[in-house]
Formats: structure tokens, sequence, C-alpha cells
């Protein structure tokens, strides 16, 4: 019994006496200006070709039209190898040079839109995000920024 309180007691007090830590922005770690634009999402079992199908036809000639009027650096999906959780499944990511890209720019979406537009004939744009909804649950989105300690 002594020797367990002696064990807790010394536990204690190395735990009080060891010097405490606590990274510092721009000291320790410096966090990137590019933002990455991640959405999570479930896609259901079985119907991953088809959303990857119509994500090719959507999503990525989106995420192209945005890497061409400087909105993104790059555009990538990455899918579970454990379709089946219950989770999410499948991330789309959009790594924009800046938060600011996320800003509303009149011009930079009419130019955007008019081609995808060019690219898609509305109808059946329209008709493809409308079916994502039997393929897919959306389970978040979220903007993250790369650490990178010194």
């Amino acid at each position: 019994m002594r020797l367990t309180i002696a064990a807790a007691a010394a536990a204690t007090a190395f735990v009080f006496a060891a010097p405490s830590y606590s990274a510092e922005v721009y000291k320790d770690y410096v966090p990137s200006k590019e933002v990455y634009d991640m959405n999570f999402v479930h896609v259901t079992p079985g119907r991953l070709a088809d959303y990857l199908d119509g994500l090719k036809l959507t999503w990525l000639s989106s995420c192209e039209l945005q890497k061409k009027y400087g909105a993104a650096i790059d555009c990538v999906i990455y899918a579970s190898s454990t379709m089946a959780n219950r989770d999410f499944n499948l991330i789309l990511v959009m790594k924009r040079p800046s938060a600011a890209m996320s800003d509303p720019d009149e011009k930079r979406y009419n130019a955007i839109t008019t081609e995808l537009h060019k690219q898609l004939a509305e109808d059946k744009q329209k008709k493809l995000v409308q079916s994502y909804e039997e393929m897919r649950t959306m389970f978040g989105q979220q903007e993250f920024r790369q650490l990178t300690f010194k």
C-alpha cells in the first residue's frame, strides 16, 4: 500500500514538475496560405462508379474551370478502401490558393458558369445532380490548412 501511494505521489510530482509546452503559431508552426476545401460524402455501396461518372461531368469539370480562373490549384478525390462503412467513404478536395478565393466574385462566377453550360447542357446537369440524392449522402464540409512545423 505504501509503495502504491509513493508511486502515485511520484507520478503526480513528475507531471507538475515537467515543463509545460504549448505550440505557438509562427514560432513553432506555420499554417499554409492555401486552403483545402473538403467535402465528406457517403456513397451508397455499389453506386461508386455511377457517382464518379457524374462527378467527372460536374464537380471535376467545375474544378478544372476554377483552376483556369485561379480559384483552385488542384482537385482530388479520395475513396475509402472500406466503402461499406456507415461513415463517409469519399472525400472531394479542392485546394485553393487562399481563403479569399472562396469569397464571392461575380465576374469569375459568370465566366465559370458560362463555360460549364457550354460543356454540359443545363437540363442534363440538373438531372445528374438530382440523381446524386439516390447515390450519396453529404456528410459534411470543412476547410483545412496545412500546418508545417519549424
